[in-house]
């Protein structure tokens, strides 16, 4: 049976940009087009989703809640990921790295 074992994050640089909202476009275009907005269809549906991005890598659209940034992943990937986390498990990067 395995056993457990420690990992620890190798630092990567990756881009993010912040959904505002707003900014559809500019998302749209960071995403290469994998990004939506949407409209919660009932009460199934988490209310405080305000868009969708398609996770190449598992073949699936992620909901987006406004003020989470999303993050392009080392394989090209998209993920959204809330400021909180995104603090904790990154640090700011110089533009050029």
């Amino acid at each position: 049976m395995p056993s457990v074992t420690m990992r620890r994050k190798r630092p990567v640089t990756v881009r993010t940009l912040l959904w505002t909202g707003l900014n559809q476009e500019e998302m749209r275009e960071f995403c290469g087009g994998a990004f939506r907005v949407i409209v919660p269809k009932g009460p199934s549906q988490d209310s405080r989703i305000t868009a969708e991005v398609f996770d190449e890598l598992h073949s699936t659209w992620v909901g987006v809640y406004t003020g989470h940034h999303v993050v392009r992943g080392v394989r090209g990937e998209f993920y959204p990921i809330d400021e909180t986390v995104l603090n904790e498990t990154y640090e700011p990067a110089d533009s050029d790295t």
